[in-house]
């Protein structure tokens, strides 16, 4: 550069820092990018990790499911009462942190039995979710709705019935199911619902096969309990719950003897002491990541296989019971 004249000297200088501060933006980016790239392949490689680790709750449930159904068999006695439900787990796992429960689906109302296979309306179990929306203080869900939301007529169940002409009038506008509930969220469909409501409802109820499930009067919560009469007052349930408590009921015909239960006139009809339908929920905590899952399993009381029947991963608050460290 000292052979050339000094206009073509400032030319060149500029001409090589323009080159330099452009190979160094490029740098920067291509930086930024690998960066992003190698954050991004974390993310995804974490979260596969966490989902396995998930899994692997699943199957370690369902391992314990079919040694409950053994030991049962091997007795001779098919009870399934608390011990396995009434509280969840905390384990540290390698790098990871698994929080886990069991739910017995069959502890609670099953929406669809609200209706019968005819398409008509089961009177006995519409009293009993009556009385478990008196007993839960639920106001913006209504019996009949869910009655109307089941059935596939456009003849509204009652007074507080509504059809395809109400859900139409929404914005936007949808129509009613006229079939019943596949997801327990369904109920997020009905108009009004508030959202305490909703929750306040989601552990008592459930969506299981139409008709072919009771419900476990070992595993029943408190409040599904009393909706089975309404002569049995709060101290009564307190004193069921003890006795069941201190000894599951081996049959239903042991249920039907208590002097309790026989006192306040109570139908049998849907009840049973085993299950068939249960949640296994989890929720994995990995290098400040979260994955949840939550597994509906249908274990066959004839001959203990299990199925999985569909797997969530959209639930939160899954864990709700005391916890324990294993």
């Amino acid at each position: 550069m000292k052979n050339l004249p000094k206009r073509q000297q400032g030319v060149a200088l500029m001409l090589v820092i323009f080159i330099f501060a452009l190979v160094s933006i490029l740098a920067v980016g291509m930086y930024n990018r690998q960066s992003l790239f190698i954050q991004t392949s974390g993310n995804v490689l974490a979260q596969s990790q966490a989902y396995e680790y998930a899994i692997a709750s699943e199957i370690y449930g369902r391992r314990l499911l079919k040694a409950d159904w053994d030991e049962d068999k091997e007795e001779n006695e098919f009870v399934d009462d608390l011990e396995q439900t009434s509280n969840s787990i905390i384990l540290p796992v390698e790098e990871a942190f698994l929080e886990a429960q069991f739910n017995d689906l069959q502890g609670r109302l099953n929406l669809n039995d609200l209706v019968l296979l005819d398409g008509t309306a089961n009177e006995l179990m519409v009293k009993r979710f009556k009385r478990l929306f008196d007993r839960l203080s639920i106001e913006t869900i209504k019996v009949d709705v869910l009655l109307d939301w089941i059935d596939d007529n456009q003849e509204p169940s009652n007074i507080e019935g509504i059809e395809d002409g109400e859900y139409l009038s929404l914005d936007p506008p949808y129509r009613n199911a006229g079939q019943p509930f596949k997801h327990v969220s369904e109920l997020l469909l009905l108009p009004n619902i508030s959202q305490a409501d909703y929750q306040n409802l989601l552990l008592h109820v459930s969506v299981l096969p139409q008709g072919r499930v009771n419900i476990n009067v070992n595993t029943a919560t408190k409040e599904v309990l009393q909706s089975l009469s309404d002569k049995l007052s709060d101290s009564q349930i307190e004193e069921l719950i003890g006795q069941r408590e201190n000894e599951p009921w081996k049959d239903i015909e042991s249920f039907k003897a208590d002097p309790l239960v026989q006192s306040a006139g109570i139908d049998d009809k849907y009840l049973g002491v085993y299950s068939e339908f249960f949640e296994i929920a989890t929720l994995i905590t990995l290098a400040d990541r979260k994955s949840r899952l939550v597994s509906v399993i249908y274990r066959n009381n004839k001959d203990g296989v299990m199925q999985v029947l569909f797997r969530d991963q959209g639930q939160k608050y899954l864990i709700t019971k005391d916890k324990i460290a294993l």
